[in-house]
């Protein structure tokens, strides 16, 4: 029997951040992983998809390079050396940081292997790397074991080799044709990426939006932004129907016996779509070489024996209260598989509630009120906080300012002009509701507000700090000025001054 005060189940994000407290803090912790550490962030998720996104705008960099003065000749994209430096930086991120060795140096058991909970103090899991049977008996559990994507339920979808989010990462050669269904993050991401190192990208979008979490203006924008970059996206459409086409065996002359036959025993595939419009009900046929799904996930719970011992699973995942607490009291769950916000950082940031809840005197509940999150899509997508439909329904009256990038003299000198921000506020005190940003560097930005949100800070305070110039950021400074000069509050006072003339 191998005792601990913490056992972990999954090393992703919100697991070895766990594992990393309990070395720390000095109790005896185990961290149990099926297959690698890194979980979806470094192996399927934000690593790869950041370093492909790289490489992608390096090409349209090249192709737009004209409009810096630069000529550029016989340009290329090696598609394979591309996924060989997307591998690269998974694997220095891995031995830097992943490395499993680095978390046993640190006094952490880390235990490769599946298991499942014979009851809520003891796990069993097969080990295999030392090819046996364990029982870890535990103080404390939390479950850290992700989601997976799924694929919607498409007549012929089973029957294909179809790309997600996570064997995506396998190809070595560029599809020519590529459909994506989904325009989520996910979808926008890959496919921009795609389009851009030379694929002919078609995105496929149920509802009659891209980007759908998203203030309903930047749907918008990036839609115009995307088109306009030479993506084909459909909205209000559903694929119906898929089904494999078996190209024929090529045939050559071979000289040395100077007759017909056959020369690959392969035969190529090819992918016969069937679109429909769900607003109109018109359909047409669209023929790709590969199809990505990037619609759906589920939560990784199988197996794991959880409703045995009485924990209760919903349909978005574990169940836990405002404290990360399962329905059994000394096992907790944190990240993808509770369902709550499917980013690496939200479930990093649950990780370390739970460290506050198990270890300190008193519990915290946990609070999503400002949790930002950013599409890096090519101008970025920053959001945090309520959109403008949201915070009129929540609040009633508010105001709204707005600045576009073409006013930020960075971005006219970088070329990099698409986009603008958008701040919700409190009409009176000027208290941030919600921020949402279009534009390079989007993601480093939107911090700025996050702390401003999260300690309170209202838009009179932002407009009185300094901001280097120039940089994108100064587009903080121009935006919460606005308030200054365009406030229900300014305006009303300065209505009353007039009168009082």
């Amino acid at each position: 029997m191998n005792e601990y005060d913490l056992t972990i189940i999954g090393g992703g994000s919100a697991g070895l951040v766990l594992a990393v407290a309990g070395a720390k803090l000095g109790v005896k912790t185990a961290l149990v992983e099926k297959h690698r550490l890194g979980g979806d962030c470094l192996w399927t998720g934000c690593v790869p998809s950041k370093a492909i996104l790289k490489s992608a705008k390096i090409a349209h960099y090249i192709k737009e390079a004209e409009k810096y003065g630069i000529l550029v000749k016989d340009s290329q994209v090696d598609f394979g050396r591309v996924m060989a430096y997307v591998r690269s930086t998974q694997h220095i991120i891995e031995e830097e940081h992943d490395n499993p060795e680095r978390f046993r140096e640190m006094g952490v058991d880390v235990i490769f292997g599946e298991g499942h909970f014979e009851s809520p103090g003891t796990f069993v899991v097969q080990d295999t790397e030392n090819d046996q049977t364990l029982t870890l008996k535990s103080k404390k559990f939390v479950v850290t074991t992700g989601s997976r994507p799924t694929p919607p339920q498409i007549p012929g979808i089973d029957s294909i080799d179809y790309l997600d989010s996570e064997n995506v990462w396998e190809l070595d050669q560029l599809p020519e044709r590529l459909l994506v269904i989904g325009a989520g993050p996910i979808g926008i991401e890959l496919g921009q990426a795609f389009h851009r190192l030379g694929a002919k990208v078609t995105i496929a979008q149920r509802s009659d939006r891209i980007l759908t979490k998203e203030d309903i203006e930047v749907s918008e924008k990036m839609l115009s932004y995307l088109r306009e970059d030479g993506v084909e996206i459909l909205l209000n459409t559903n694929p119906v129907q898929v089904d494999r086409i078996d190209a024929p065996l090529s045939e050559e002359l071979n000289p040395d016996i100077a007759v017909w036959e056959p020369q690959s025993t392969e035969a190529s595939e090819e992918y016969r779509v069937q679109l429909k419009a769900t607003d109109t009900g018109d359909e047409r046929e669209i023929v790709v070489d590969r199809i990505l799904i990037a619609a759906g996930r589920k939560p990784n719970i199988e197996g794991l024996g959880l409703e045995k011992i009485g924990v209760k699973v919903g349909k978005q995942g574990v169940e836990v209260n405002n404290k990360l607490q399962t329905t059994v009291k000394n096992i907790y769950a944190a990240g993808d598989v509770v369902g709550h916000y499917l980013f690496t950082h939200v479930a990093a940031f649950q990780a370390t509630q739970i460290v506050r809840n198990i270890f300190f005197p008193g519990s915290s509940a946990i609070n999503y009120s400002v949790v930002p999150w950013t599409t890096f899509c090519d101008p970025e997508v920053a959001r945090c906080g309520l959109t403008e439909a949201e915070a009129r329904e929540e609040h009633g009256k508010v105001d709204v300012f707005r600045v576009d990038l073409h006013d930020v003299d960075r971005a006219v000198a970088e070329g990099e002009t698409k986009g603008f921000i958008k701040v919700v506020a409190t009409r009176w005190k000027g208290k941030i509701l919600g921020v949402h940003l279009v534009g390079s560097s989007a993601g480093e930005v939107i911090h700025e507000f996050v702390l401003a949100m999260s300690a309170g800070i209202p838009l009179r305070k932002l407009a009185g700090i300094i901001h280097v110039y120039p940089t994108f950021s100064s587009i903080v400074w121009r935006v919460s000025g606005k308030w200054l000069a365009e406030g229900t509050l300014i305006q009303t006072l300065r209505g009353v001054f007039k009168k009082g003339k």
